[in-house]
């Protein structure tokens, strides 16, 4: 049996995590193989491993996941996610090879949701230019905004979304206005059900919480973004894509007071033009890098590939 973990960094953060680990090796005689460049595989060094290790198991980050890769490895029966996203899994693939899929979807909720709110208090108050300053040796105070002076708009109102709203509460904004692909989470009575447009139309702030499916390719585009107020604050932490990124780089420079904070990109690691602009603030795909946040995400995982091998049902299966 071996088990091979593409994601990293992997078993830093969490003394159980190891402890499952060896329960692994000990208990079912699995080798485990862990990522060797320590940082995220390119599709094609997934593949290189793949082919290398013909894995049983596979503990998975964003890598790439589609039948050219599962063509590598004909003894693969389990895919265990350690994150909530799935968009770099080809799930239909999976099924029809009978590949068990997992992932752990309460685990970065939090983690994620508390870097939208900093993000979008940041970019009110400017503080990310007026650090650029003062290690410029300029000497320049921004007269910023208050969260409760705002109009704040959440597009997808899932575990993270929910998160983002409840936090939000607490710094009293004007009005909260939401909405989700989905009409059955129309769940917060004392906010307002809405539509991406209006959203774009009236709010402040706006911060997107969506997966990426066939749906949300291009979700926020030049059309969406013309209907945004040009001083808006606008987030991304979900997944690259869903904001079209050349026609953000257009608005943002046309639009020198909005901003814009972005964790997620179309290729990772980001070199693109948004690297040139001083009203976005960028991040390294790092929303759910926290202790807490990655140890429940890999632990997780670890228990799901467990489950398996004992023969129990997994926790958290993903269907079609």
């Amino acid at each position: 049996m071996k088990v091979v973990i593409t994601t990293y960094p992997f078993g830093q953060c969490s003394l159980d995590v190891q402890r499952l680990l060896d329960e692994i090796r000990n208990n079912h005689e699995a080798e485990i193989v862990f990522n060797a460049l320590c940082r995220k595989y390119s599709k094609d060094e997934v593949a290189a491993v793949l082919e290398k290790e013909n894995p049983d198991i596979i503990i998975a980050g964003t890598e790439t996941y589609d039948a050219m890769q599962l063509d590598l490895c004909k003894n693969l029966k389990m895919i265990a996610r350690a994150g909530v996203g799935l968009d770099s899994i080809d799930i239909e693939e999976c099924k029809r090879r009978k590949i068990i899929v997992t992932n752990t979807p309460d685990a970065p909720t939090n983690a994620v949701a508390e870097l939208a709110v900093l993000q979008i208090l940041s970019l009110l108050r400017r503080n990310h230019i007026v650090d650029r300053k003062m290690r410029g040796n300029k000497w320049k105070r921004y007269t910023g905004r208050e969260l409760k002076d705002c109009c704040v708009g959440v597009i997808g109102n899932g575990r993270i979304g929910s998160s983002v709203i409840k936090k939000i509460e607490a710094f009293n904004p004007k009005r909260i206005l939401y909405t989700d692909l989905d009409p059955k989470r129309e769940i917060f009575s004392s906010h307002t059900w809405s539509n991406k447009e209006d959203i774009l139309r009236e709010c402040d702030v706006i911060t997107i919480h969506m997966p990426l499916s066939s749906n949300s390719v291009n979700y926020i585009g030049k059309e969406e973004l013309s209907l945004v107020k040009n001083n808006a604050v606008l987030i991304n932490t979900s997944r690259g894509g869903i904001i079209n990124e050349k026609n953000l780089h257009q608005w943002l420079s046309s639009n020198p007071e909005a901003s814009a904070a972005v964790d997620v990109f179309e290729n990772e690691p980001y070199d693109g033009r948004l690297l040139e602009l001083t009203n976005v603030l960028l991040s390294p795909h790092f929303g759910p890098c926290t202790t807490t946040s990655r140890a429940a995400m890999e632990s997780g995982a670890v228990r799901e590939v467990l489950n398996f091998l004992c023969g129990t049902p997994p926790t958290n299966e993903v269907s079609i």
